[in-house]
C-alpha cells in the first residue's frame, strides 16, 4: 500500500510538472506584452532596412 502511495505521488508531482512546463512554453511563445510587440517591431523594420542597404550595395 505504501509504494502505491508513492507511485501516485511520484506520477502527480510529474504530472504537475508538465503542466508548468507546458504553460512556460505557453507564455514565452504566445503572450506578449506592449513592449515585446514593440521590440519585435523594430527589430522587423530594422531587417528590411538590411536588407534595401544590401540590393543597394550590389
Amino acid at each position: 500500500m505504501k509504494e502505491r502511495i508513492k507511485l501516485i505521488l511520484l506520477f502527480l508531482s510529474v504530472i504537475i510538472m508538465m503542466m508548468l512546463f507546458m504553460y512556460q512554453v505557453y507564455n514565452n511563445l504566445f503572450v506578449k506584452d506592449e513592449n515585446t510587440i514593440r521590440m519585435e517591431k523594430e527589430r522587423e523594420e530594422r531587417r528590411i532596412q538590411r536588407e534595401e542597404w544590401l540590393k543597394n550595395m550590389e
